[in-house]
């Protein structure tokens, strides 16, 4: 982008800024965890946690749906819930935004202005301003920021993956997720075995993907990459006494930043709902026997 027209967007986001602050009056600012905080709780309390970002949020209302989500009562009263709800060895994980914007690129800081714009006074009944809440963007940790330097972002990695290192993991994802295939994001883990999901409406199935996941995950990390499904999930399995982490989008922004992407892009062999492309999801040849060896079941669509 040259450089008049980088000045002309800047210009053109804080003329908006100012146009619209009304909307945002009222809107408090949240108590929520640096990344590396919230990261440091999840280990040294072995805690689980719940992200919660404007797909979980729009849910909340019964008008509202997700491409790859439909809504329904039971699903807005488990999101209330889970909201709601303060396990010890929990974490309600909100977007950064609600706290501060200063890490953002542009068109981020844009986005989630535009958000509250039109959802703060609807969403603000449902959250503690005197409570701490934990980063949603623990697993969103490359596209959208400002600093974007391979520095920063190997720490931050390298820091997520103390979470699981040396750790039995079980990754609950949905069918087109393939969360560490084609890189080294859990190369440290000690063993990883898989449930497969629903890449749509998982939560049609959700009695069947907690009860595995219970069956499955004894003596394990559970790692849950499905959407709101795993917001929820992660909070029924942690007043079960199991130890499971929501770190959908970790694997997609791991790629974006090996491939130093700079927008979000297709990944092949991804299925990706933040992009109007989407590449072939072909699963490479040199990975697939790996990949179908970490896999302990496939729990069906429903009907």
């Amino acid at each position: 982008m040259a450089f008049k027209e980088k000045l002309s967007s800047t210009f053109y986001y804080y003329q908006w800024v100012l146009q619209t602050r009304k909307l945002r009056q009222g809107f408090p600012r949240y108590k929520v965890m640096p990344v590396e905080k919230c990261i440091s709780e999840i280990i040294t309390g072995r805690k689980s946690a719940s992200r919660f970002g404007d797909g979980e949020f729009r849910l909340l209302f019964p008008e509202h749906y997700l491409e790859f989500q439909e809504n329904s009562e039971e699903l807005r009263m488990k999101l209330k819930e889970v909201l709601a709800g303060s396990l010890s060895n929990h974490i309600v994980c909100l977007p950064e935004q609600f706290c501060s914007f200063r890490n953002f690129d542009i068109n981020t800081k844009y986005w989630w202005k535009n958000f509250i714009n039109h959802y703060g006074k609807r969403i603000a009944p449902f959250l503690d301003i005197q409570r701490t809440y934990g980063n949603a963007f623990i697993s969103r940790f490359y596209i959208g920021f400002k600093d974007k330097s391979e520095s920063r972002i190997k720490r931050t990695v390298n820091t997520l993956k103390r979470i699981w290192d040396e750790k039995d993991i079980l990754i609950i994802e949905g069918r087109y997720s393939r969360l560490g295939i084609g890189n080294d994001l859990f190369s440290n883990a000690k063993s990883i075995e898989r449930i497969i999901c629903p890449e749509k409406h998982a939560f049609r199935v959700y009695q069947d993907i907690y009860e595995a996941a219970r069956f499955y995950g004894e003596d394990k990390l559970i790692l849950a990459a499905l959407g709101p499904t795993a917001t929820i999930l992660c909070h029924d399995l942690a007043k079960a006494g199991f130890w499971a982490v929501d770190i959908g989008h970790i694997d997609i922004e791991y790629m974006w930043f090996l491939r130093k992407a700079t927008e979000k892009t297709p990944i092949p062999g991804r299925h990706l709902n933040e992009t109007e492309q989407q590449e072939s999801l072909d699963l490479p040849e040199e990975y697939a026997e790996n990949y179908i060896k970490s896999i302990l079941l496939q729990i069906p669509r429903s009907a």
